[in-house]
């Protein structure tokens, strides 16, 4: 999320400030950031990732004649990666 200008600055003024007042904390907070992963890489693993889950899963029930499996794989396979695009477009919009 953005900040608008007059937050911006505030928070400038107070990350200069706390450097002066105590570096040592500065430099701790500052390596406590979280590094930033794009939106579109993350839903790409998560739908990649409900992919091979829903297909090792149908391959399961195959094997097991399971319908439980059977229903999960499916969901994982269609529903979920379905529900993530959908997310995403309207996320977008």
């Amino acid at each position: 999320m953005a900040l608008h200008g007059e937050e911006q600055r505030r928070l400038s003024e107070i990350e200069r400030q706390l450097a002066a007042e105590n570096p040592r904390l500065a430099q701790r907070l500052a390596e406590l950031r979280p590094m930033r992963v794009s939106g579109i890489l993350l839903s790409v693993l998560c739908i990649l990732g409900s992919l091979v889950i829903g297909l090792f899963l149908l391959v399961a029930a195959a094997q097991s004649q399971t319908l439980v499996l059977f229903v999960i794989g499916t969901v994982f396979t269609s529903v979920l990666p379905t529900a993530l695009i959908w997310r995403a477009w309207l996320h977008r919009l």
